[in-house]
């Protein structure tokens, strides 16, 4: 779990207003009001308007008060309770509990990221959340993890013939282009370019390299490494070059660079790239798996919205001088 940046960072103060057609007494009342029920999981409006406002901290000014987002925002929220009522409800009847223990070693293991407990404490302040909140929303994200393990425990691994299929359909993700391994010196004007060029014929290129190279892989003896046609305009001529030291200029200065190797291209064999398509249809299978599961889920649950509720909640941006 991260915080989120805070609103001192964005120059806002995000306040979240009831629109109430009857009087400010009414806003107790109100506050309690479920904008979401899904079984015996409530989200009231209170609740809602908190985390409405924590999620807009990382927008500025204009993007927190255009409609289109502040909705977006909403839909999230309860998209985001729904998922999360679905996953605890799941997890009782699997009885997965997530000890003190574990949450005690995880709470300690995030608090070590903060310089001393009053850093920590002045994030949550900043996240208009209290300690046990934040403890609680960290006990759903080790539940979550724990639900996402044993519903993947049914996924069978792919088959060889289902590797073979994933890497014929998709072949050109494994086309790579030609290549060059290059070393380079780059030096800020053409008179050092000229006498590092002369030094080069009785010197070796890595001490050159870090003795005046400017750029970060001077330190490591010039080593760029393999460079594909494309990527870097101001390299492209070097596949055309023939032998010997090249001189190129760009942004960065003037390189002297020596062409250590060159690859055609090619198409990487299926053993190269084999685990890389047993991770992607994995992924695959894993997300399916819960896509089914969240669906099955949703059909056998109760879920009431409450839209005009959650419409009335609005949002007002105010810079810090106002």
């Amino acid at each position: 779990m991260k915080f989120l940046k805070s609103p001192a960072s964005t120059g806002l103060f995000i306040l979240m207003a009831f629109t109430l057609a009857g009087c400010p007494s009414s806003y107790q009342k109100i506050s309690t009001k479920p904008v979401e029920k899904v079984n015996d999981h409530v989200l009231t409006s209170k609740q809602f308007a908190n985390q409405l406002a924590r999620r807009l901290r990382n927008f500025d000014a204009l993007a927190a008060k255009d409609p289109n987002n502040i909705h977006r925002v909403k839909e999230e929220i309860l998209r985001d309770f729904l998922v999360k009522s679905l996953t605890l409800d799941w997890a009782r009847s699997q009885s997965i509990v997530i000890s003190e223990n574990m949450l005690d070693k995880e709470v300690d293991k995030l608090r070590a990221n903060y310089p001393d407990d009053l850093s920590f404490r002045r994030a949550l302040a900043l996240e208009n959340l209290s300690f046990s909140e934040w403890r609680e929303e960290l006990r759903y994200g080790l539940v979550e993890k724990e639900v996402f393990k044993k519903l993947n425990e049914k996924i069978k691994p792919p088959t060889d013939e289902e590797i073979k299929r994933y890497y014929e359909d998709n072949k050109d993700r494994w086309k790579r282009k030609e290549r060059i391994y290059i070393r380079q010196i780059v030096v800020d004007e053409d008179a050092k370019a000229d006498a590092i060029r002369t030094d080069l014929k009785t010197s070796d290129f890595g001490e050159i390299a870090r003795k005046f190279s400017i750029t970060p892989e001077g330190k490591t003896g010039g080593v760029v490494g393999w460079i594909e046609k494309g990527s870097v305009d101001y390299f492209d001529p070097l596949f055309s070059a023939g032998a010997g030291l090249q001189t190129v200029k760009s942004p960065f200065g003037v390189h002297l660079i020596r062409v250590e190797k060159k690859a055609p291209a090619t198409t990487q064999p299926l053993e190269e790239v084999k685990s890389q398509i047993i991770r992607a249809l994995r992924a695959q299978r894993e997300q399916a798996e819960y896509v089914a599961w969240l669906d099955a889920q949703l059909r056998s649950s109760k879920v009431l919205k409450d839209y005009d509720l959650m419409n009335s909640i609005t949002v007002d941006t105010r810079g810090p001088n106002d």
